[in-house]
């Protein structure tokens, strides 16, 4: 029987290649200002774009998370999945990064059956996902030994309850485990047939002050249900289950989201201001 061997998707194009590359890439936005004042957290949001345009806010999501190299399970909850989807788990094998291999954590396998719909995905089957793939070169640099657990979980009551045995089995297993769930915000013009506010400037400015704010603070307010009826309804997030399992997690350990930082697409040199989208990096401390 193969093992299962899962390759990069992604690499060299919405993030280096090259393993010297991302390690340069990486480390330089662990020594931009600020980043060293973060409180040491286990639990983060991140973003999930190329690199140019959201990398510096998963990096510094990833400086901030404790342990280092003793850390033994990355948990990376991704998305893109609509409401009514089943959790989607890689559940052996391999998943290739720059730094090497990234061994795939079977411990929660048992735990993850008792979830319902859950698909699996195998070497025949499974679809390129950049929403777990763009963290997976922080993770492996900054905790080589660990394992990786990788969910993609849909924005339903599912996520919720995803979360509830999360927060369980890292309780019952003693591992040492960091986790951080991937999303984006809005996604915003034409080619995402979203456009409430018009185009122009005041499209932008309606983005960054009335309605990703709404969807942080629902994060902030700790009620996973809360917020993913806030996603839904305001079109403020892409990947709202992987936010509403970690905030179960966050809440088994009376800890709530502490924004880093925000941006948006359109704030990179020569950034569209038709199209764009949002992103916020933070922990839960």
């Amino acid at each position: 029987m193969t093992v299962f061997r899962r390759p990069m998707d992604f690499s060299g194009s919405w993030y280096p290649a090259r393993r010297e590359a991302c390690q340069r890439e990486i480390e330089a936005y662990w020594r931009r200002p600020g980043a060293e004042e973060d409180p040491p957290a286990r639990l983060g949001v991140v973003p999930h774009a190329g690199w140019v345009y959201s990398g510096a806010l998963a990096a510094r999501v990833f400086r901030a998370l404790s342990g280092d190299a003793g850390v033994q399970l990355v948990i990376v909850l991704g998305g893109h999945l609509r409401r009514d989807d089943p959790i989607v788990a890689m559940t052996e094998g391999t998943w290739d990064t720059p730094f090497g291999p990234f061994e795939i954590h079977t411990g929660f396998t048992e735990r993850l059956g008792e979830l319902t719909p859950v698909r699996l995905e195998t070497e025949s089957r499974y679809l390129p996902d950049n929403s777990t793939e763009l963290q997976l070169p922080f993770a492996k640099l900054k905790f080589p030994r660990a394992e990786l657990l990788a969910l993609r979980v849909p924005p339903g009551p599912l996520a919720v309850e995803l979360g509830r045995t999360l927060a369980a089995y890292l309780t019952d297993s003693k591992l040492d485990a960091v986790a951080v769930a991937s999303t984006d915000l809005t996604h915003y013009g034409s080619n995402y047939a979203f456009e409430p506010k018009g185009r122009g400037p005041q499209a932008l400015e309606w983005v960054r002050t009335v309605n990703d704010p709404a969807f942080i603070r629902a994060v902030e307010a700790g009620d996973g249900a809360s917020l993913l009826e806030r996603a839904e309804s305001d079109r403020s997030a892409c990947s709202a289950g992987s936010v509403a399992a970690i905030n179960e997690i966050a809440q088994s350990r009376g800890q709530r989201f502490r924004v880093f930082d925000y941006a948006t697409s359109a704030d990179v040199a020569g950034g569209d201001t038709g199209n764009f989208v949002g992103y916020v990096g933070g922990v839960y401390a």
